[in-house]
């Protein structure tokens, strides 16, 4: 059986090559673009993520083959985050690249392979080799020893990174301007979140269409304590929350409590089943994606992003306890006492 299933992931990885070299190359007069495309050996779902500064590109990937292709403009090198079920690792893209990815989920660090980035195999070799390296500890050694010990331990890792940099001298030169670059969205992060409505305030009004395609707005609740749940089917942590939000519902099912789940799918068809399929409970909206007036407004650069507004769509708390936490239930039945 084992033989089998290995030389069935072998065939799909052989088709995977054929597929990209036969496949449908970038249009050079397109600029700043990049093409990913993978294989995923034991894949965990089926949605792919790379996950920028400012940004997150999605794609689907097929559970079967566990083969993905995505497309999107990118207009400088930078670092990404390849994000597969609760797994990730850093990738180093630049525009027009076409990268081609494997990776068998279960020995995520140890077996991610790259073709067309010589940058994202360095990267992804020093991950490991840090991960990997037992080092010494230098406090308990003889203080004659510590500088030989120190350069036999690190001169593996410096000689690959001066080999590389010779090579790649772009690279490191990049690193200086994509410090600059994330000083910058920090910067802007911290005005963000500044800029957000304080527990007392008046909450920022959203609106969008529930599963009839009817337009709901959090001021329609005016009245009512509002606990906003902000997910995607996608999400692996989102869906963990699940059980623990119908029970939550449950528990207080006929108080001055509603529920609102907001998806970030863009995929509505997808969306809709899942709540179907999962009896989900509460009122259920989408925004159609994750770029959206709400995830700028909220300044929401994660997910599960839980929300909770008093009675008179006043913030109480913009990152509220989760579900499965010990303290929501002391919170929502504080708020009630206050009625």
């Amino acid at each position: 059986m084992k033989n089998q299933k290995e030389l069935v992931f072998a065939i799909l990885a052989v088709i995977f090559v054929l597929l990209i070299i036969n496949g449908e190359r970038i249009d050079r007069t397109k600029v700043d673009m990049v093409k990913i495309t993978g294989f995923v050996e034991n894949n965990i779902g089926d949605t792919v993520l790379f996950r920028a500064s400012d940004s997150t590109y999605i794609t689907t990937l097929d559970t079967v083959t566990g083969i993905f292709s995505i497309e999107f403009e990118w207009d400088s090198a930078a670092y990404v985050s390849f994000v597969q079920g609760m797994e990730s690792t850093k990738m180093y893209i630049k525009p027009n690249d076409e990268i081609q990815l494997t990776i068998n989920t279960e020995r995520f660090d140890e077996t991610i392979k790259y073709t067309g980035s010589d940058e994202c195999n360095y990267l992804a070799w020093q991950f490991l080799y840090n991960e990997k390296m037992e080092w010494p500890n230098f406090i308990d050694l003889p203080l004659e020893e510590v500088d030989s010990t120190f350069r036999s331990t690190i001169e593996p890792f410096v000689m690959r990174a001066e080999r590389f940099q010779d090579s790649n001298p772009d690279f490191y030169a990049s690193i200086l301007s994509d410090y600059d670059a994330s000083i910058e969205y920090i910067k802007n992060r911290i005005e963000a979140l500044a800029a957000l409505p304080q527990h007392g305030e008046d909450a920022i009004d959203f609106t969008y269409p529930d599963m009839d395609g009817n337009e709901i707005s959090l001021s329609d609740y005016v009245g009512s304590f509002v606990y906003v749940d902000v997910w995607a089917t996608w999400c692996g942590p989102c869906i963990l929350e699940i059980p623990h939000l119908t029970e939550l519902e449950e528990d207080y099912h006929g108080k001055n409590i509603t529920f609102i789940g907001i998806s970030v799918d863009r995929d509505s068809v997808a969306w809709k089943s899942f709540v179907d399929e999962n009896a989900m409970q509460g009122i259920h909206l989408n925004t159609g994606g994750w770029q959206s007036q709400l995830m700028d407004d909220y300044s929401i650069n994660g997910i599960p992003r839980f929300m909770l507004f008093d009675d008179y769509s006043k913030v109480v708390d913009l990152d509220a306890p989760r579900p499965s936490s010990d303290e929501i239930r002391p919170l929502l039945d504080s708020l009630l006492r206050k009625e």
